[in-house]
């Protein structure tokens, strides 16, 4: 079995239950003559392409494995092929239709420890209806606050949740420049120890607010981290934990960081509509809830998922414009710790990008060259960096240049050796792909043969 993420879900209930291909379709054959269908073949082949997507299993196969899964033969045609899989992981059941209550984010903590590190799901667990509805249910939370604790022997005040959220900060800062690797350990204990004081300790209304939202943040972290390695399901099931947790600290604002975070995993392996769906209300939340740095981050990230839509030009252009204006009302002291990377340098950088997706790349270009004017921090952000060197190499690229995108884009390949995550990999691998049909050039050919 392959160490990577499986990035087909039957490929993951596969793993899940501990089965080859072969063993698993003679299970689903048993069930197929139990349930009156009569036999059906049993070759591995058939899995193969069923997760490669050449073909798909015939609609009484896809019964029969849904009997075994327990998955209801109305929940396979309302899913269709392959959604109605998702279903067969119990836990992500209970995960995601647990109350929006403090009871509710207990819930989906426990759902989000079992998952961790082990859950290796490239996809999503949650989208489309599902997704918007999880948005929509939080909102209709954020009115209650958690009650105050009488649990525990220690009492937990004001200043020691201060002290938590400094630790938070720091992982921030320093997942910046290593990427997620080994800070999901540490991520994830600092969750555990967070998500142990919300059980244990004594704490009053003031407190447990600032309690749960430091769960939130420490939840949307250990997401933030997992996605960064393509682990996508266990990244979501964190995202919506930590959606969970902000509703019960009452914080619309967190709340909305933790959406715009959710929606850049969904518009980069899931639908963007979603994406944008996820934003919209992040946006309703957060009005007057927050300040103009976090709605200008809002506006920008809203506007790069309608970059990346079909007919979202003019809107993501407004957003874009909505974004400048905003982030020109200047820093305020209310500004949360972790919106510090909301600079005016990371404003042009994700303008740039959304004009790349909009087949513009000369204004790319021109918003990339903004970017450093503006003093982008390159080196507190190593993975972000090399990322943006790798779409300004696209820029470059789409002009035909093909020598000044060789020579930047091999100071992606450069600064991405040093931080763990598959983003900056997997954009280095786009932009050989883009590549390849111009191999007869030598600055290509020797890009190409440098970085096989």
């Amino acid at each position: 079995m392959s160490d990577g993420p499986y990035r087909h879900p039957l490929a993951a209930v596969l793993a899940h239950l501990g089965l080859t291909a072969t063993e698993y379709l003679v299970l689903v054959d048993r069930r197929h003559r139990e349930l009156g269908y009569g036999a059906m073949a049993v070759r591995r082949e058939k899995v193969t392409r069923w997760q490669s997507g050449v073909s798909i299993p015939e609609p009484t196969a896809q019964l029969a494995m849904a009997s075994l899964h327990g998955v209801s033969p109305r929940a396979v045609t309302e899913h269709g092929w392959p959604d109605w899989l998702l279903l067969a992981f119990p836990d992500d059941r209970a995960f995601l239709d647990a109350p929006w209550t403090a009871a509710g984010t207990v819930t989906s903590l426990a759902a989000s420890a079992r998952g961790g590190s082990m859950d290796r799901r490239g996809f999503l667990i949650a989208s489309g209806t599902t997704l918007g509805a999880l948005a929509l249910d939080w909102a209709g939370a954020l009115g209650e606050s958690p009650a105050a604790s009488a649990a525990g022997r220690r009492r937990l005040t004001v200043g020691m949740v201060a002290r938590l959220e400094q630790r938070l900060d720091d992982l921030r800062h320093l997942d910046d420049v290593l990427g997620g690797g080994e800070l999901r350990k540490i991520a994830a204990a600092e969750l555990r120890m967070v998500t142990s004081l919300a059980h244990e300790t004594i704490y009053d209304g003031a407190a447990g607010r600032r309690l749960f939202a430091t769960v939130c943040e420490a939840a949307r972290l250990c997401g933030w981290q997992h996605f960064d390695a393509g682990l996508h399901a266990a990244a979501q099931r964190y995202f919506v934990t930590a959606l969970r947790a902000s509703a019960t600290a009452g914080d619309a604002e967190i709340g909305a960081n933790v959406l715009a975070f959710m929606a850049i995993q969904t518009y980069s392996v899931g639908d963007p509509v979603d994406a944008v769906t996820l934003l919209q209300t992040a946006l309703s939340q957060a009005k007057g809830h927050t300040t103009a740095r976090v709605m200008a981050m809002l506006h920008v990230r809203h506007a790069r998922a309608l970059s990346k839509t079909p007919h979202g030009k003019t809107a993501c252009l407004a957003e874009l414009h909505a974004a400048r204006q905003r982030f020109a009302a200047g820093p305020h002291d209310d500004d949360p710790l972790w919106s510090y990377w909301m600079t005016e340098g990371e404003l042009e950088m994700l303008a740039a990008s959304c004009a790349l997706d909009l087949g513009d790349p000369r204004r790319a270009l021109t918003f990339f060259e903004a970017a450093k004017t503006a003093g982008y921090a390159a080196d507190s952000s190593v993975r972000d960096n090399a990322l943006y060197l790798t779409r300004t190499a696209e820029a470059h690229l789409a002009l035909s240049d093909i020598e000044q995108a060789c020579a930047i884009a091999l100071q992606a390949v450069e600064l991405s050796g040093g931080v763990d995550s598959t983003r900056p990999s997997g954009a280095i691998i786009g932009f050989r792909k883009r590549l390849g049909p111009h191999r007869k050039i030598p600055a290509a050919r020797q890009f190409l043969e440098a970085t096989a």
